[in-house]
């Protein structure tokens, strides 16, 4: 199951979705551009060439944390670079090693040229999908009385119980 899911092409889990912006645009468009186009990453070009990506957590950090204004940033001065990719065919377990070794989310996947985003979050959401069974929380039938520790099927009986024996006796 999960084996299986992690020698998957990581072209299985790609969204072929992908907004991109010039680098000098500011970081309030780029905001605009990502809620309208519902994505939380942009792909930065400059001169017909990708140059990098800024995510949410980008505009967070970079941005709003250092009381930079965004209006006046341009994504240019903030785009993660290098971008960092991966070819299509490649095994998911290859994807996910990347994005803990360099401390991301998301890697463009290529074939030749961009054709998508991989994200943990697309991965670790297909894991349902691969019945994988995750622990459920134990939740107790009885409520405990927390000076004598005996169990009651309720909070009203345990509240009466508290009520005779531990508060009206003293």
């Amino acid at each position: 199951m999960i084996p299986d899911l992690l020698n998957e092409p990581v072209s299985k889990f790609t969204n072929k979705k992908m907004t991109t912006v010039a680098s000098d645009l500011t970081i309030q468009d780029a905001a605009r551009a990502m809620t309208e186009s519902k994505v939380d990453s942009i792909l930065v070009f400059k001169k017909n060439q990708i140059i990098g990506m800024v995510t949410e957590k980008d505009i967070l950090h970079d941005i709003v944390a250092k009381g930079l204004d965004p209006s006046k940033t341009t994504l240019g001065e903030i785009a993660k670079s290098p971008l960092i990719t991966i070819k299509k065919t490649a095994p998911v377990k290859d994807a996910l090693e990347i994005m803990k070794k360099y401390d991301i989310r998301r890697l463009v996947v290529v074939d030749k040229r961009p054709i998508g985003l991989i994200t943990q979050k697309m991965v670790c959401g297909n894991l349902t999908e691969n019945q994988i069974v995750l622990p459920e929380l134990e939740i107790p039938d009885k409520t405990s009385c927390p000076y004598c520790s005996e169990n009651f099927e309720n909070n009203k009986k345990l509240g009466v119980h508290i009520y005779k024996i531990h508060i009206k006796s003293k």
